[in-house]
């Protein structure tokens, strides 16, 4: 999210959770367009996350200060002991992996004590907001252990795929660019209406 008006239009949906992509590479950057003083007065029920990937330390940690998040999102080839001084000084971890039609979940384990949750989305060409569902029954290789996030070209459409999901882990849905207008900006419409078919 990027824009003023519509994250306040968003906040009006009650979501747990709304993203802010600190990466100068995305369409998305919201480096030098987000009022502080919005984050800093919003409601306890959503939780602000910053998106960062492969940042260095010090600035993740001046991001979380300056805009009060709650969570960093790891969208890069982030090292466990690069989360481990994170979860050090108390800030809350999603690391994402991106999973194409083979993979290792084997290697998470090595995360899992300083992880709040896993974000699993599809390996694309963009770290992230390819609009692009991967094969979720590779999720039953997955042991469980900590709760995920599921990413990767979720809406209206296959909404209620997630019924096979019931079984899992699975703590929340990251929706993006399917429900979007333009980069960074939701379309409410389609936001309330995916979130109506969810709390029903």
């Amino acid at each position: 999210m990027r824009d003023s008006e519509n994250i306040e239009q968003l906040l009006a949906l009650k979501p747990d959770y709304m993203g802010f992509i600190f990466y100068e590479k995305s369409p998305r950057d919201a480096e030098d367009v987000l009022d502080q003083e919005l984050l800093r007065n919003f409601p306890e029920q959503t939780k602000k996350v910053g998106v960062f990937v492969n940042a260095d330390l010090g600035l993740v940690k001046e991001k979380v200060k300056t805009f009060g998040l709650d969570y960093v999102q790891l969208h890069g080839d982030e090292s466990v002991e690069y989360v481990a001084e994170l979860f050090a000084v108390g800030i809350k971890v999603i690391k994402v992996f991106s999973v194409g039609d083979e993979f290792d979940f084997e290697g998470l384990d090595i995360y899992n004590p300083f992880v709040d949750f896993f974000l699993f989305d599809t390996k694309g060409k963009a770290r992230g907001g390819n609009g692009e569902v991967f094969n979720w029954e590779i999720l039953k290789d997955y042991n469980q252990e900590v709760p995920f996030f599921l990413s990767g070209g979720i809406d209206l459409e296959n909404i209620d795929s997630l019924k096979a999901l019931e079984d899992m882990n699975i703590h929340a849905i990251d929706v993006n660019s399917k429900l979007e207008l333009t980069p960074g900006f939701k379309d409410i419409e389609r936001v309330k209406k995916l979130t109506s078919l969810l709390r029903a």
